[in-house]
Order: C-alpha cells, then sequence, then structure tokens
C-alpha cells in the first residue's frame, strides 16, 4: 500500500478532529472568567466582607456586563 493512500485519510481525520476540538474548547475557555468573578464575589458575601446591597450592586454590574 502506498504511503499516499494512508497518509490524506489520516490528514482528514486529523485536521476534522482538530477543528471540532477548537469549537468546544474554545467556547467553554471564556466562561470561567465570568463565573470566577461570580464565585469570588459570592465569597466575599459569604465571609461577611460585603453587605447585601453592595453584593446585588455588584452582582448586577457583572451580569450587565455579559
Amino acid at each position: 500500500m502506498p504511503p499516499s493512500e494512508i497518509l490524506w485519510p489520516a490528514l482528514v481525520v486529523g485536521l476534522s478532529i482538530a477543528v471540532l476540538y477548537r469549537l468546544f474548547a474554545g467556547s467553554q475557555v471564556e466562561r470561567p472568567t465570568e463565573d470566577g468573578a461570580l464565585a469570588a464575589l459570592r465569597e466575599q458575601y459569604a465571609r461577611g466582607e460585603i453587605d447585601d446591597e453592595e453584593f446585588e450592586r455588584r452582582r448586577a454590574r457583572l451580569a450587565s456586563n455579559r
């Protein structure tokens, strides 16, 4: 079997996997930043560092930036 008969299918499969990975992995990269900010805000609230009013004000600002 000539190498070109193996190379082309392997190349097509490899590129397909790479494209799918970039599509799905790339869309999940942006979310942790926003969720991380909200999680940090919730931690501050849970520790009593900020009151209800401050929590709601900051949460609303984070929601409006989406």
